[in-house]
């Protein structure tokens, strides 16, 4: 029943916007600044949908905002994502899950929906195929009405004041298009949140350049607000490639002025999704590396920087395996990373842990030794030919 309610109310969504369109975009109050022109959009416009939706916190005066927020199969977390929006003291305009084709639970029922619809005064539910998160914030950027996009993950949370202070912040900087914002993050170490900030150049030429390297910007999309120009220009997120944050962060770096602020407005806490299949996370990196080679020549002709972030590849790779116990995969990794870039502290630790028979707290055995002192003396010598 209330499934077939919730597809009865995204009907009559859809018929409104088909029968009363209104031309021209929302007006955005208090937002000025340039508008840049979109290059090659690839999203319809949307009509102002008026009807169906209560103003959040029943505020009538519209802040312009749109939040799509992509789920898969994340029912347990959703309701604090949801919640964490309707707490801004800045409300958006819109909330909009885009289901990404979850799996029913064990009894059949859709619990997307059975978690929507405490909410279905606020929040639009839109379901499609499984296509992976980036196909499902661009059916969120063509099915969403505002003139400012902004993004979370389903497994992240927004401090109250999120919105209500990049908003503050463009006014204040009107030649942006988009904002992002710190981060703190569970530390399973410390038991605690930590901050996780960008503290590199501001060049927007030295940002990209660290971007391919490295994410510099954690939880960069849920932190991201937008305007919709910037992102229709890029064409939105790239379906279907890896790493699809970095990618249009570079994309909107390359055309359009960028502000970083140093202040954590989002709550992160990584689970089993954020590490995957650490050879199908190589593999996606050196996806992304292939991707941009034209890039890396034009930032870096050298080639030093290329191979700084192959190197990058295979640290967290071995990183990643060294986690789970598979210390000869791990060594494999870190010789690699070291010989690619032999000034990265984590291989060089760890192989001398290793030779010492340290790691882990188990004594290592003759051929794992006899291995990693090859490997050092390896570094040794790269090490002394590049310096």
């Amino acid at each position: 029943m209330v499934r077939g309610a919730l597809e009865l109310l995204e009907g009559l969504q859809e018929l409104v916007v088909l029968c009363f369109p209104r031309n021209g975009r929302r007006s955005e109050p208090g937002m000025s600044g340039r508008r840049t022109a979109s290059g090659q959009l690839k999203f319809r416009s949307c009509a102002v949908m008026e009807a169906c939706q209560t103003p959040i916190h029943g505020r009538m005066n519209p802040s312009g905002i749109s939040v799509i927020i992509p789920s898969y199969n994340s029912a347990e977390v959703l309701p604090a994502a949801i919640e964490s929006v309707l707490a801004q003291t800045l409300p958006p305009d819109e909330i909009i899950v885009v289901d990404d084709g979850s799996a029913p639970d064990a009894d059949g029922m859709d619990r997307t929906a059975d978690v929507c619809a405490p909410y279905f005064k606020h929040v639009r539910l839109i379901r499609q195929a499984n296509g992976g998160a980036s196909a499902a914030r661009n059916t969120g950027i063509a099915r969403s009405h505002g003139g400012w996009l902004a993004f979370l993950d389903a497994d992240d949370v927004w401090e109250p004041e999120k919105l209500a202070t990049q908003v503050a912040a463009m006014r204040q900087n009107p030649e942006a298009d988009f904002c992002i914002t710190a981060a703190r993050v569970w530390s399973e170490s410390e038991q605690t949140f930590v901050t996780m900030s960008y503290d590199g150049p501001l060049d927007p030429a030295r940002i990209q350049a660290a971007l391919l390297v490295r994410n510099v910007f954690t939880g960069l999309c849920s932190s991201m607000l937008a305007r919709r120009e910037a992102i229709e220009s890029v064409g939105g997120f790239a379906s279907g490639r890896a790493c699809e944050d970095r990618r249009i962060a570079i994309e909107l770096l390359r055309r359009h002025r960028a502000l970083i602020l140093p202040t954590p407005l989002i709550r992160q806490q990584p689970g089993p999704a954020h590490w995957r299949d650490p050879r199908k996370h190589g593999a996606e990196m050196e996806r992304l590396i292939a991707d941009y080679a034209e890039l890396f020549r034009v930032l870096d002709p050298s080639g030093r920087l290329r191979r700084r972030a192959v190197a990058r590849v295979h640290e967290r790779t071995g990183m990643h395996y060294l986690e789970n116990g598979d210390l000869p995969t791990a060594a494999k990794h870190l010789r690699s990373a070291a010989l690619m870039w032999p000034f990265m502290a984590n291989p060089w630790r760890v192989l001398v842990n290793y030779c010492l028979g340290r790691l882990r707290g188990r004594a290592a055995s003759a051929s794992k030794l006899a291995g990693c002192m090859i490997g050092i003396d390896i570094l040794l010598r790269r090490t002394i030919m590049t310096s």
